[in-house]
C-alpha cells in the first residue's frame, strides 16, 4: 500500500504528528510507530519542520486516529496544513556552537509553554548553529546574547521575500502569548504588517521585553556533517543517522527506542534534513549500539554529498534528480561540505539552503525539463536574497554548475 501511495506523491493520505521542536521521548515515539504500523506501513517518513509523516489509507483511519487520540499525540491528516510543528534547534546542542544561556532545559521550558498546536510555522534557534535553518517560519525567534531573550523576526505568506524585525527582544515566557496574538491578528487580516501588528499591543499584552540596538550577527554558517556515531567527550557520544529515501524502518527505531529507554536516553531528535540524532549514549554502552547498527544493517557512512540536501516529503521527481546529482558529483571527487541544496519541482520560495536547484514548471515540457540554479547571497542559508546563477538549463548541465558554485563557495576561504 505505501509503495503505491509513495509513486503519486500522494498527500492527501498522510498523517503528520507534531514533535514540539523536533525534541520526542522514546516512549511516545513507540506510540507513534505502532500508529503508523496500524495504518500496515514498517516505515514513518521524517518532514523538514522536523515532524513525523506516515501514509493511511482511509479504511484505516479510524484505527489510526483512535489510537494517536488515546495517547494524547496531536496530529493532522490530509494536506490541510492547517497546523504546523514547532521548530526548535534543541538538535544541535553538543554538535555545533551554542549560544551559552541557551541549553536543553530552555528549549524544554519554552516548548512545554506552547499549549496549543500554531497555525503559524514557529522557528525557536541558536544563531550560532548551522545544523536548523533560522527563517524558515512564520515567527522566527532568535536568541540575543541576553540571557533568555529574543529577536524576532516575521515573514508573512504576503511578503515571504523580505523579513519584519519586531523592535525589542522578547522574553522566553512570552514568546506563546506573543506568538498567539500574532495569529489571531493574522487570521483576521493576513496582509498586516509589523506595524499593524504593533499598533494597540499593550491593550492585549504585558511583554516582557527590552531594547536594544544591537543587530543580530548571523555568522558564516557551515554545515555540520551529522551521521555516524560522534564523541561528546570522553564519557558520551552522539549518533546521526540518515535514510537515503526517507522511510524510516519502524523496527529499527523501535529497538532504538527500546535501547534509549534502557540507557535513560530522555529525547530523540529529529532534523529538518529528514534524519535523527540520538544524544547522551554513554560510551559505556557503545558497543549495544554498534551492535544494534550491525544487525539491522545499518549504513552509517553515507557520502557528505547525500547529507546535505531539502527534498520536499514524497517528491519522487526531486529524488530521482538529487540521485543523479549526487552520483555525477561524487565521480567527479568533489567536495561539497559546508554547502546546503534545496530541490524545488513546485513553487516554494521560503528556500533555507545555500543553493537552490529550482524546475520551471512553465517552460519545462513533458520529455524535457528545464531548471534555474540559484545561490544565497554569500552562500549563507539564512539569507534571503538569492541571486540567479543559471536559468532554463537542462538536467545534464547541472552538475557542471555545481561544481562552478562549489569552487566559488570554497574561494572565499582564505588559507
Amino acid at each position: 500500500m505505501a509503495e503505491n501511495l509513495l509513486s503519486v506523491y500522494d498527500r492527501a493520505h498522510l498523517v503528520r504528528v507534531f514533535v514540539k521542536g523536533g525534541m520526542i521521548a522514546p516512549n511516545y515515539l513507540l506510540s507513534v510507530l505502532r500508529a503508523s504500523e496500524l495504518a500496515n506501513n514498517d516505515f514513518v517518513h521524517f518532514g523538514s519542520r522536523e515532524d513525523i509523516l506516515f501514509p493511511v489509507e482511509q479504511s484505516r483511519l479510524p484505527i489510526v486516529e483512535q489510537h494517536l487520540t488515546m495517547h494524547q499525540i496531536d496530529f493532522e491528516y490530509g494536506k490541510r496544513d492547517a497546523f504546523q510543528n514547532i521548530v526548535s534547534s534543541a538538535i544541535a546542542l553538543d554538535i555545533t556552537a551554542n549560544t551559552s544561556w541557551l541549553n536543553l532545559e530552555k528549549y524544554r521550558f519554552i516548548l512545554e509553554s506552547f499549549h496549543f498546536v500554531p497555525r503559524l510555522k514557529i522557528n525557536l534557534s541558536d544563531p550560532k548553529q548551522a545544523m536548523v535553518p533560522l527563517f524558515t517560519g512564520h515567527l522566527n525567534f532568535v536568541a540575543s546574547e541576553y540571557t533568555d531573550y529574543w529577536y524576532l523576526y516575521l515573514r508573512s505568506e504576503q511578503n515571504r521575500h523580505e523579513l519584519e524585525k519586531w523592535p525589542t527582544l522578547i522574553h522566553s515566557s512570552d514568546l506563546p502569548k506573543l506568538s498567539k496574538f500574532i495569529e489571531s491578528k493574522w487570521q483576521k487580516n493576513p496582509k498586516l504588517l509589523l506595524p499593524d501588528l504593533i499598533v494597540g499591543l499593550a491593550e492585549y499584552l504585558k511583554l516582557d521585553s527590552i531594547v536594544s540596538n544591537d543587530e543580530l550577527k548571523l555568522p558564516d554558517t557551515f554545515f555540520p556533517y551529522y551521521e555516524g556515531l560522534n564523541n561528546v567527550d570522553e564519557t558520551n557520544l552522539w549518533l546521526g543517522l540518515y535514510w537515503r529515501n526517507n522511510r524510516f524502518d519502524i523496527e529499527f527505531l523501535k529497538k532504538s527506542c527500546t535501547l534509549c529507554i534502557e540507557s535513560g536516553i530522555p529525547f530523540i531528535y529529529i532534523s529538518p534534513w529528514k534524519s535523527f540524532v540520538i544524544k547522551g549514549i554513554k560510551s559505556t554502552h557503545q558497543l549495544k549500539w554498534e551492535k544494534l547498527m550491525g544487525q539491522m544493517g545499518i549504513n552509517m557512512r553515507h557520502s557528505s554529498l547525500e547529507l546535505n540536501w531539502h527534498i520536499p516529503v514524497l517528491d519522487e521527481e526531486a529524488l530521482l534528480l538529487k540521485r543523479y546529482l549526487v552520483q555525477e558529483l561524487d565521480q567527479q571527487d568533489i567536495c561539497t561540505h559546508g554547502l546546503t541544496f534545496t530541490i524545488e519541482t513546485a513553487e516554494d520560495k521560503r528556500w533555507f539552503t545555500s543553493i537552490v536547484i529550482q524546475k520551471d514548471n512553465i517552460l519545462s515540457s513533458h520529455h524535457l525539463a528545464a531548471y534555474n540554479v540559484l545561490y544565497a547571497k554569500g552562500f549563507n542559508p539564512n539569507s534571503t536574497i538569492y541571486y540567479s546563477y543559471a536559468k532554463l538549463v537542462g538536467k545534464e548541465i547541472l552538475p557542471a554548475l555545481l561544481i562552478e558554485l562549489s569552487k566559488l563557495y570554497y574561494k572565499r576561504f582564505r588559507i
